[in-house]
């Protein structure tokens, strides 16, 4: 016989579970001073970058068409109803839950990380989509209500629980699709390696490196000759020699030759 839960349990469980929650979302805020963190809001926020843009551009047509088409003449009681409320309406106060609700998810649920390839990185851009829709569903009871008690029908709530929301969140998650793969190639590029030439080319065994971690033997020592005159070292076993030239020899009858050259000795008195 199977036993039936009681209450008390699935409310610790549902309580444990909140807590886990609020400490994982705590230490993800806490993550955002490091580098990964920090890397994950400029994704976010470059994410959220284009449908912010693309939203402001499509506002300001739908506004310069409106106030040229505007008449002063029946000036309506609301400010909504103005281009320039208009204009407010469709670029922040309407879709602000699904920037908010998107920006978070994609901060700390669904981060846009350069690890991750780009089909993975697009359904995180989905899941954030669909909870900035929810959130536009939910945001819009309120409105909803209030015009099905003007109006005296409760079909205006239902617009606004499912074609409103739907319509502007297409929209919006395709614009926010486009944003995340522009952050997703961004981080992706900003986190390149460095010079291919750089790292060691493992097929090689690592050879190279060994071969030059290796110590060299110092050379044989090389003696010093003594210091010439100025003090320079002068090696005797490089420079050559000086040139001598050949000292011719000296011939023993030198003597002989000179006298050859002797005046002629004088006539003696004696023959006359």
């Amino acid at each position: 016989m199977t036993s039936t839960p009681q209450p008390d349990a699935a409310t610790d469980r549902s309580s444990r579970r909140a807590a886990v929650f609020v400490r994982r979302a705590a230490s993800e805020v806490r993550g955002l001073r490091s580098d990964q963190g920090r890397s994950r809001l400029l994704s976010a926020a470059t994410a959220l970058g284009v449908v912010l843009v693309a939203r402001f551009a499509l506002g300001l047509a739908a506004l310069v068409g409106s106030a040229l088409g505007y008449s002063v003449t029946p000036w309506p009681s609301d400010f909504t109803a103005t281009p320039v409320g208009q204009f407010l309406g469709s670029f922040v106060l309407y879709p602000f839950p699904f920037y908010l609700v998107a920006f978070v998810v994609l901060l700390l649920v669904r981060p846009v990380d350069p690890g991750l390839s780009l089909p993975r990185a697009l359904r995180h851009g989905l899941v954030a989509g669909a909870a900035g829709t929810v959130a536009l569903a939910l945001v819009g009871i309120v409105p909803g209500v209030a015009a099905s008690l003007s109006g005296g029908t409760w079909v205006n709530l239902a617009l606004y629980l499912t074609t409103i929301p739907f319509a502007a969140g297409v929209v919006d998650t395709a614009l926010l699709l486009v944003g995340v793969v522009l952050a997703w190639h961004a981080s992706r590029t900003a986190t390149l390696p460095g010079d291919p030439g750089d790292a060691v080319d493992v097929e090689s065994g690592g050879d190279e490196v060994a071969a030059a971690d290796q110590v060299e033997p110092d050379p044989a020592p090389v003696e010093e000759a003594p210091a010439g005159p100025r003090g320079r070292v002068h090696d005797t076993a490089r420079e050559p020699a000086p040139a001598t030239r050949p000292t011719p020899p000296r011939s023993a009858s030198a003597a002989d030759d000179w006298s050859r050259f002797a005046p002629p000795a004088a006539a003696d008195g004696d023959d006359r």
